[in-house]
């Protein structure tokens, strides 16, 4: 991998985590719960795409750009 999509997956971990630390203290549930239900929603989600017959795959780089939250340089 190059440092730009280390860079790019690391801007999408963090707010992701962001994100679920704030369902978290909205539903009062720990962070780890909520993260363990986000993950059981990406592994279904895989699954219906695949099932779908949908051929290739949206690369999470390509979702940051889109969303605007890529680094374009470090």
């Amino acid at each position: 991998m190059h440092d730009e999509e280390i860079a790019s997956i690391n801007s999408e971990m963090r707010f992701i985590t962001l994100e679920l630390m704030k369902i978290a203290q909205e539903r009062k549930k720990s962070f780890k719960e909520v993260a363990r239900e986000f993950i059981s929603n990406v592994y279904c989600l895989d699954r219906t795409v695949k099932e779908s017959g949908v051929k290739g795959a949206v690369r999470s780089h390509s979702i940051a750009h889109r969303n605007g939250r890529a680094r374009t340089s470090r």
